[in-house]
């Protein structure tokens, strides 16, 4: 099987490392970048002569069609703003594709374009990597053990002792995560709620520990409450620094955060993307993470509650990836390696709870020194 993968930021590297040393049936892999000296800096890094790079930009959708054609199936981990184009591609192209999520509006606008995938014979699958991806697996998983499920709660959670920065992967999506309203599935509604709102004290294995976390925007939302049967609520929450709070407060009074062009000398600039152009995402080698699903529901007629935990998982040294980076490329290069390997029957835009082999994915952390572990526990016995 060929990979190819459309943009090698951080999570893109990790997603080239992982095909070329974890990949089962990988006799190839085609990085693409619209930055050649990142793909030559890659090149150099791997040694691996099954690595092929070539300059390209995804919004370039016939260029894109004809690099895919060369492969088996892509993954695309631009930014999320471009999935739109990567899909249009692959339909040009006929072949199946992978991405890391559309932040539940970009996620929203995928969906939209099932019947047009359906038509083209292949599978888009949406959202492959840690959160989402790796918890919309862990929710499929752990429904299948459940008679019921009426909640699910999907929590991230990390923990540095050095100063990190607010910005650990991309600055754009950051800014808009804690721009835009966040989305909540209340008691069979879809809600908005202001962004970074809903605080809760979560806890997570140590050394992380308990944790504030809020509400944001997530592509989660966008699907769960709708392939889960009979799920009534569906939350989305993640650990923020509480000091970052008044630095975005002041850069949202003096429109640093805002998307929309302004005028300078002429020259029209978005805020946002000057923010992102003089920011270079850095997370601390010391940031601790874990991954917290918890469903609600019943189990064999008693009213119960599974949770899973994925690590704590910290620095990979060997690939120089943070914390975020390697649980989102390693979940995105196992999800397109399902894909490639027909292990999603389903055509058209997929959500990662629909795979056919959940116990797959998880096999493929394990095998990577990823641990999930299993919770469960009869509520009525905490009462």
């Amino acid at each position: 099987m060929k990979v190819m993968v459309i943009g090698v930021g951080n999570v893109g590297r990790v997603i080239v490392k992982d095909l070329l040393e974890f990949g089962r049936k990988i006799d190839g892999v085609l990085a693409i970048d619209y930055n050649y000296e990142s793909l030559k800096k890659l090149a150099s890094e791997v040694n691996d002569s099954r690595l092929e790079i070539a300059k390209g930009d995804i919004r370039d959708i016939d260029s894109m069609a004809s690099h895919m054609k060369k492969v088996d199936v892509v993954v695309n981990s631009a930014w999320y703003e471009y999935n739109l184009h990567a899909i249009k591609a692959a339909i040009k192209a006929g072949r199946d594709l992978a991405d890391l999520g559309g932040l539940y509006w970009m996620t929203r606008k995928e969906l939209e374009m099932d019947e047009e995938v359906r038509k083209a014979g292949i599978t888009v699958l949406i959202g492959v990597g840690d959160d989402p991806g790796t918890s919309n697996v862990l929710v499929s998983y752990g429904a299948k053990k459940m008679d019921e499920v009426e909640e699910i709660h999907i929590r991230w959670g990390s923990h540095s002792e050095s100063e990190a920065s607010p910005f650990g992967f991309s600055v754009l999506t950051v800014l808009d995560e804690a721009t835009m309203p966040a989305v909540l599935y209340i008691n069979g509604k879809l809600v908005e709620a202001p962004p970074l709102s809903y605080p809760e004290i979560t806890y997570f294995p140590e050394p992380i520990g308990y944790k504030k976390t809020y509400a944001i925007i997530h592509s989660e939302l966008a699907t769960l409450p709708y392939t889960i049967q009979g799920v009534k609520t569906v939350t989305y929450k993640d650990t923020w620094d509480d000091t970052f709070f008044p630095i975005l407060d002041f850069m949202k009074s003096i429109g640093l955060t805002s998307r929309e062009p302004v005028k300078i000398d002429g020259v029209n600039i978005s805020p946002q993307k000057l923010i992102a152009a003089l920011t270079k995402p850095s997370e601390p080698k010391d940031v601790i993470g874990s991954l917290k699903v918890e469903l609600r529901g019943f189990i064999d007629g008693k009213r119960s509650k599974l949770v899973y935990y994925l690590g704590p998982v910290g620095y990979y040294e060997k690939w120089s990836a943070g914390v975020t980076a390697f649980t989102t490329g390693v979940g995105a290069s196992i999800g397109v390696q399902i894909l490639g390997e027909g292990m999603v029957s389903k055509k058209g835009v997929v959500p990662p709870e629909l795979i056919d082999a959940p116990k797959v994915w998880i096999e493929e952390l394990g095998r990577r020194g990823i641990a999930v572990l299993e919770e469960k526990t009869d509520i009525e016995e905490l009462t």
